[in-house]
C-alpha cells in the first residue's frame, strides 16, 4: 500500500512537470492564430485533448508533441523538461534558440523534426545520447559549424538525416558507413572537401549547393583540391618553378594513362568472362542435351512438352532450347530464365534441381497446371524426364512486390503508394485463398515471400510457384524470415524435412509477414532493427506507437490512410499468431482486407499503373522476378 501511494504521488509529480513545461512554453511563444487555445490552466494535457499533444495512457506522460505550420515564434527551451518525448515535430514555424540547442534531456526521442525554423548556432549538443533516434530533420534553419559525423554514427537506428539549407561548414569526415541511413541530404551548405565513398550511393541532389565539395556523385573533380599537398600546388603556380610543375603534370598524366589502360583491359576481360558465363548458363540445358545425343537416338530437343492451357507457339523442348535466353537468377527451386521464342512469345523457364518420383511429379504438375486465376502466375507447359524438369510460366514484366517495396529506398525513388499497396495485398490474398480452396487436392504454397508476388502488365498482383514445393523432396529452407514458428525446432533451426509439417496455416503466417513489409517498408529480415526479425520487432511496439514507429514514413500524413493502415496491421498480426490454430483462413483474411478497402471508398485507386513508371522525383519505390 505504501508503495502504491508513493508510486501514485511520483506519477502525479512527473505529470505536473510536463503540465508546467507546456504552459511555460505557451507563455514564451507568440501565437498569432491562437492555435494553442486548448492549452489552459484548468485542464489536463493528457485527458483534455490539448492541441498537438499525445500522452502514454498508462503513465500519463507526454510522448508526442506535433506543432507544424502554425507560424509560432519564440524559444523552445521549456520543452527540454518533457523527458518522455518519443516524437517532437515543430516544422515550418519561426522558433529560435537563445543558446545552443541541447538534446540530451530527450533520451527516448525517436523522431525529431525542426525543419523550416530560425534555429541557429552549432549542431545541437548531446546528439549521441539519443540512442533510439530514427529520424532527424534540421533542414532549412541557420545552424553552422561542422557536422559531428562521428557522434551521429553512434546512433544505431538512424534512418533519416536531413541537414540541407543551413550554414554547416567543414568536411564530411571519412568515417565508417552508416548502414542504416536511407534518407540523407546535406545540400545548400558550406561544406568542403571530398565526399566519402559510402555517401556516393546517394543522388547528386543530396550534395548540390556546396561550392567547395567535390567527388562522386558531384561532377566536380577533387584532384586539383586534394590530390597534391598545398605546398606543391603553390609551387606549380609560381613562375620560378615552371619546370617542376611541368614535370609533375607529365608524371601525373603518365600515371593516369597507365591506370586508364589497365582499367580498360580489366573491364574488357570481365565483360568477356561475364558474357561467356551468361551464355553457358543460358544454354546449360542445351549442353546436357548435346551430351546425351550420343547415347540416345531421340535427343531431349526432339521431345514433346506437356502443353497446358495458355501455351502457344512452341511444342517441343528444342523450341525453348534454341530460343534467346536471359538468365534471371538462381533461387531455392533452381535456375530461372527469360526466354523469347522464335514466334515472339516471352515466357519464364525454371530448371528445377530436385523433385520427387517422376510419376508423382506428373500428377502434381497437372493439378498445379489446372490452377487458373487472375491472381496466379499460370504454369502453361512442362517437361519431365529422368534428366530434366523444366517448368514454363507466363512472363510478368513489372517485377516483384519485394523490389517495388525495397528497391532503391531513399532520396530519388518513387514510393509505392498506399492505394497500390492495399490493392496488391487484396489481390495476393485472393490468389492464395483460391489456391487453398482447390477441390482436387489440398495445396499449399510452401515458400511464400514478397519476391514470389509478381505484378502483371495491368498492375495486378499474381502469386508465382503455387504448390511447387509439394513437387520437391522437401520445401525450401532458404528464407527463415517467412517461416511459421511450428516449422522450427526448439534450437531455432529449420524442421522442414517432412512435408507433413507444412499446412495452409504456414502460408497464412508468411502472408502476414508480407503485410508487415507493406506496412513498414522494412524487409522481412528486420536488419534495420538490430537483427530482430520484423515480426518480433512489430510485436514489441505498442499500438499507440504504430503510426510513428512502424508505419512506412513514406506513407504517413493522411488520416484516412492511417486508419486503413491500422486495420491492415490488425489483420497482419492475426496472420502471424504464434499458434497455427489462432491464424485465420486465407478466405477470411481476404474478406477482412476487402472490408478495409471498401470503407475507403476506393480512394487512391484511380491511377494504379502510375506507380510502375519509376520516375526519379525526389523523396519518393521499383522491381525483380521471384525465383
Amino acid at each position: 500500500m505504501v508503495f502504491m501511494i508513493f508510486f501514485l504521488f511520483f506519477t502525479l509529480g512527473q505529470c505536473s512537470v510536463d503540465y508546467n513545461a507546456l504552459l511555460s512554453f505557451k507563455d514564451s511563444v507568440f501565437d498569432p492564430s491562437n492555435s494553442l487555445s486548448s492549452w489552459v490552466n484548468s485542464s489536463n494535457p493528457c485527458s483534455d485533448s490539448w492541441y498537438g499533444v499525445k500522452c502514454n495512457p498508462s503513465t500519463h506522460r507526454v510522448t508526442r508533441l506535433v506543432l507544424e505550420n502554425l507560424n509560432l515564434s519564440g524559444s523552445t527551451h521549456s520543452l527540454h523538461r518533457l523527458s518522455q518525448l518519443r516524437l517532437l515535430s515543430l516544422k515550418n514555424n519561426r522558433f529560435f534558440s537563445s543558446s545552443r540547442v541541447k538534446l540530451s534531456s530527450w533520451r527516448y526521442l525517436r523522431h525529431l523534426y525542426l525543419r523550416g525554423n530560425l534555429f541557429s548556432g552549432a549542431f545541437p549538443a548531446g546528439i549521441s545520447s539519443l540512442r533510439r533516434l530514427h529520424r532527424l530533420d534540421l533542414s532549412h534553419n541557420d545552424f553552422h559549424g561542422e557536422i559531428p559525423m562521428a557522434e551521429l554514427t553512434q546512433l544505431p537506428y538512424l534512418l533519416t538525416l536531413r541537414l540541407e539549407s543551413n550554414s554547416f561548414a567543414g568536411p564530411l569526415n571519412s568515417i565508417p558507413s552508416f548502414s542504416s541511413i536511407s534518407d540523407f541530404n546535406v545540400s545548400d551548405n558550406n561544406l568542403s572537401g571530398e565526399i566519402p565513398s559510402w555517401m556516393s550511393r546517394f543522388p547528386i541532389s543530396s550534395f548540390q549547393g556546396n561550392k567547395a565539395l567535390c567527388g562522386h556523385p558531384l561532377p566536380s573533380d577533387c584532384f586539383n583540391r586534394t590530390a597534391l599537398p598545398a605546398s606543391i600546388r603553390q609551387k606549380m603556380r609560381h613562375p620560378d618553378t615552371k619546370r617542376l610543375s611541368n614535370t609533375v603534370i607529365l608524371m601525373i598524366i603518365a600515371v593516369d594513362a597507365v591506370a586508364v589502360m589497365a582499367a580498360v583491359v580489366s573491364v574488357t576481360w570481365c565483360c568477356y568472362k561475364y558474357k561467356c558465363f551468361s551464355q553457358n548458363e543460358a544454354m546449360e540445358t542445351k549442353s546436357g542435351a548435346a551430351n546425351s545425343k550420343s547415347s540416345r537416338p531421340n535427343s531431349i530437343e526432339a521431345e514433346e512438352l506437356v502443353v497446358l492451357e495458355g501455351c502457344k507457339g512452341f511444342r517441343k523442348v528444342g523450341d525453348l532450347l534454341k530460343s534467346s535466353a536471359e538468365l534471371l537468377g538462381k533461387g531455392s527451386v533452381g535456375t530461372t530464365y527469360k526466354v523469347v521464342t522464335d514466334g515472339g512469345d516471352v515466357v519464364v523457364v525454371k530448371r528445377v534441381r530436385q523433385r520427387r518420383r517422376r510419376r508423382d511429379v506428373d500428377g502434381w504438375l497437372r493439378i498445379i497446371g489446372g490452377l487458373r486465376h487472375a491472381n496466379i502466375v499460370s504454369l502453361i507447359a512442362y517437361y519431365n524426364s529422368k534428366e530434366e524438369l523444366l517448368l514454363v510460366y507466363d512472363f510478368l514484366p513489372n517485377g516483384s512486390l519485394h523490389s517495388l517495396l525495397h528497391g532503391n529506398r531513399g532520396p530519388g525513388r518513387t514510393p509505392l503508394s498506399w492505394g497500390t499497396r492495399l490493392k496488391l495485398a487484396s489481390e495476393a490474398a485472393k490468389g492464395l485463398a483460391f489456391i487453398h480452396g482447390n477441390k482436387k487436392a489440398k495445396i499449399f504454397h510452401g515458400h511464400l515471400t514478397s519476391s514470389n508476388i509478381l505484378v502483371n502488365r495491368q498492375g495486378d498482383a499474381c502469386i508465382s510457384d503455387p504448390g511447387l514445393h509439394q513437387v520437391l523432396y522437401s520445401p525450401s529452407s532458404s528464407n527463415d524470415d517467412y517461416k511459421a514458428p511450428e516449422l522450427k525446432l526448439n534450437n531455432g533451426t529449420d524442421d522442414t524435412t517432412d512435408l507433413k509439417k507444412y499446412t495452409q496455416k504456414c502460408d497464412t503466417y508468411s502472408f502476414g509477414v508480407i503485410l508487415l513489409e507493406m506496412l513498414s517498408g522494412k524487409t522481412a529480415s528486420g536488419d534495420e532493427d538490430g537483427g530482430m526479425s520484423l515480426v518480433k520487432w512489430v510485436q514489441s511496439v505498442g499500438k499507440e506507437e504504430w503510426a510513428w514507429e512502424v508505419f512506412d514514413f513514406e506513407m504517413l500524413g493522411d488520416k484516412v490512410m492511417e486508419n486503413e493502415m491500422v486495420g491492415l496491421m490488425q489483420v497482419a498480426l492475426l496472420c502471424v499468431a504464434t499458434l497455427a490454430r489462432d491464424r485465420p483462413k486465407m478466405s477470411v483474411v481476404q474478406g477482412m482486407i476487402e472490408d478495409i478497402r471498401g470503407k475507403s471508398g476506393g480512394n487512391g485507386m484511380v491511377s494504379i499503373l502510375d506507380d510502375f513508371s519509376f520516375d526519379s522525383s525526389p523523396s519518393q519505390s521499383e522491381r525483380t522476378l521471384g525465383v
